[in-house]
């Protein structure tokens, strides 16, 4: 059975000549975000990506601890 790819495997960017393609070692490790996720570059095109690129949670913004308010009665 062949094992699923995971980020940092291949190049996401669609107009790479490597573009989804495996064991190509085109793909480093380029530091991190800010937020602490691994960020990778392809050395085909020179796109940057992050961990969560093409996953449910890129781009996902949530709030501060403290910013929503308290739907209670207490005031």
């Amino acid at each position: 059975m062949p094992e699923l790819a995971e980020v940092g495997d291949f190049c996401p960017n669609d107009t790479c000549p490597n573009a989804g393609k495996t064991d190509e070692d085109n793909i480093v490790k380029y530091g991190t975000t800010a937020k602490g996720l691994q960020r990778y570059r392809c050395k085909t095109c020179g796109r940057t990506f992050s961990e969560n690129t093409g996953t449910i949670f890129y781009g996902l913004v949530h709030s501060r601890r403290g910013d929503h308010r308290d739907s209670g009665t207490c005031r």
